[in-house]
């Protein structure tokens, strides 16, 4: 058993953690280019029976602005971002979200999933090449006091 904690690359996780910050980011924004940018253009995307599986970034995008097209105010949080160790351009994260509608604020969802990503170098920097997603729960609320 290792007696010390498993050291990766600083830089590595400092990249990795901007891109998992710039997709929700964008989502939150509703900035389509800027979530273009995560993705490598082939990337393989699966988001499981909930969602779909996608192997193209443009239409994954597309997808995700029609998804958003009627939603109000989001909050898209990703936490917990573990780096695979080794120089292996890998992570995985913990992510939550609480997307309200646009009509009635005081409704919404609220979801939390867990993303493993890998990653490509492109010419513009770390890309997603892969993204598995496991929703661990998908919820609809009403109610939201601070509407």
């Amino acid at each position: 058993m290792p007696t010390s904690p498993i050291r990766v690359d600083r830089a590595l996780r400092d990249e990795i953690e901007e891109l998992v910050t710039r997709y929700a980011t964008a989502l939150d924004l509703r900035d389509w280019d800027m979530l273009r940018t995560v993705f490598a253009d082939d990337a393989h995307i699966d988001y499981g029976p909930l969602m779909g599986t996608w192997d193209d970034a443009d239409e994954f995008t597309a997808f995700m602005r029609q998804a958003h097209a009627s939603a109000g105010r989001s909050i898209h949080r990703m936490t917990n971002i573990v780096v695979a160790p080794g120089g292996a351009l890998a992570a995985r994260t913990y992510g939550d979200s609480i997307i309200l509608d646009a009509a009635n604020e005081a409704n919404g969802d609220h979801g939390a999933a867990i993303y493993d990503d890998t990653f490509v170098r492109t010419p513009d920097g770390l890309t997603i090449a892969g993204r598995r997603t496991q929703v661990v729960l998908y919820e609809k609320f009403t109610g939201n006091l601070a509407a």
